[in-house]
């Protein structure tokens, strides 16, 4: 009896010790789950970022009201193809793409579009969109430690050195800097600000897969997106003149910095990682990669064929046997050779203002546009001051209601 209670014991500290992730075995797949991207692998902690992303994410593609974003058959995980179609090209190895006409919005066709992945790299095409309108070119930066300091890709930037904001941003997009992101987070608003405001802008681009940790793309646990909402950004930039400037640059030059802290530095010439993209691919018009080892090998790009832009986003894909900008293009060209009049299987909607809301779905009454009041007409004063009155009191009294309702509630990251 004394053995058994050793053993037993035993046993049970053995239990306690052994990791969480030990009892739960990596399940066999089968023809049924396939057809779905597989499980991630359980998360360590034995490097700076994360090793795997979180193995159980929140479900995409649902927007705020509750609505499939860009249309119901977007929420398969499995390849999305337009009636009649011909047979993909071969060598696709992403777990999640999406091949999109950029001009008319439509969605061509999609693998897991909404399903959420890790962004790497090309999460800085969103930290872009977000920062551009606030950083003007010309502007200079001193760099902190910190950002000099970040871990991943660098574009080289010196701490104590002062560079142009154009500079920055060419050192982020032409080798993919992790300094340079992080750099341009602290001359904007900070980092924390600058994460907060790249979440706000991701949800008003009508990107629900989304959440933000990291100005870089570098992994958080929770820091997701899909192929959707990456082909929002990717939209978002290239209506930006300065990212595509920036973005189609073959090689430029950091300046010398000779900053206090320590001596004399060179300079830096940077090369496009994307030129074969831009020399082998006709029509190519921008492109961004980005790797981690939860994320593997991301990749957005555009270009155009047969008079229409194409974007091509690639989640969780592989570089063998075709490089991804090589799959991206096949994907294009499959998509541009479909008869005319094929039909979507989604669209890339458009986020409507509050204001416009109204106007965007004109009831059958109101097809022949009413006169404008005139000053001291009826429109003008009397019952319209009124209703104006009573909507703003109610407004916010309801708003008060909510406020104190959600006092003591803990915000959770979606």
């Amino acid at each position: 009896m004394r053995v058994r209670r050793v053993l037993a014991s035993a046993l049970a500290t053995l239990a306690i010790a052994a990791p969480a992730y030990a009892a739960t075995p990596t399940p066999v797949p089968t023809a049924s789950t396939l057809s779905v991207p597989p499980s991630a692998p359980s998360p360590t902690d034995s490097g700076k970022s994360p090793d795997a992303p979180d193995p159980h994410p929140p479900r995409g593609g649902i927007g705020p009201q509750g609505q499939a974003v860009g249309g119901a058959e977007l929420l398969s995980r499995r390849t999305i193809l337009p009636a009649g179609a011909p047979g993909l090209p071969k060598d696709l190895t992403a777990q999640a793409w999406l091949v999109a006409d950029l001009d008319t919005g439509a969605i061509v066709a999609a693998r897991d579009p909404h399903g959420r992945y890790q962004a790497a790299s090309i999460q800085k095409i969103l930290t872009t969109v977000t920062l551009l309108p606030r950083l003007p070119g010309t502007r200079r930066v001193t760099v902190s430690p910190s950002a000099a300091d970040t871990e991943g890709s660098h574009a080289g930037l010196v701490a104590g050195g002062s560079y142009t904001i154009d500079q920055i941003f060419q050192g982020l997009l032409l080798v993919s800097g992790n300094d340079a992101a992080e750099a341009l987070a602290q001359a904007a608003v900070g980092r924390a600000q600058t994460v907060a405001l790249m979440n706000r802008t991701a949800v008003s681009l009508g990107a629900y897969d989304t959440y933000v940790q990291t100005p870089s793309g570098l992994d958080g646990w929770q820091q997701l997106t899909s192929a959707y909402d990456m082909m929002l950004f990717l939209r978002a930039a290239l209506a930006q003149p300065r990212f595509v400037a920036y973005d189609r640059l073959r090689t430029m030059v950091l300046p010398p910095q000779h900053p206090a802290q320590q001596g004399r530095t060179g300079a830096v010439r940077l090369y496009n990682q994307n030129l074969d993209f831009f020399d082998q691919i006709p029509g190519a018009i921008a492109a961004k990669t980005g790797y981690t080892d939860a994320a593997q090998h991301t990749f957005a790009g555009a270009m155009t064929s047969h008079g229409h832009r194409y974007g091509v986003i690639l989640l969780r894909a592989q570089r063998y046997p075709q490089d991804q900008y090589v799959q991206a293009a096949g994907l294009v060209r499959w998509a541009a050779a479909l008869p005319a009049g094929t039909d979507p299987v989604g669209t890339l909607e458009r986020p409507i203002a509050p204001r416009r809301v109204a106007a965007a779905a004109p009831s059958r009454q109101s097809a022949t546009p009413a006169p404008s009041p005139t000053p001291g007409s009826s429109r003008d004063s009397g019952g319209g001051v009124k209703a104006l009155v009573a909507v703003v009191v109610f407004g916010g009294l309801f708003a008060l209601t909510r406020r104190i309702r959600n006092q003591g509630r803990r915000r959770r990251p979606r």
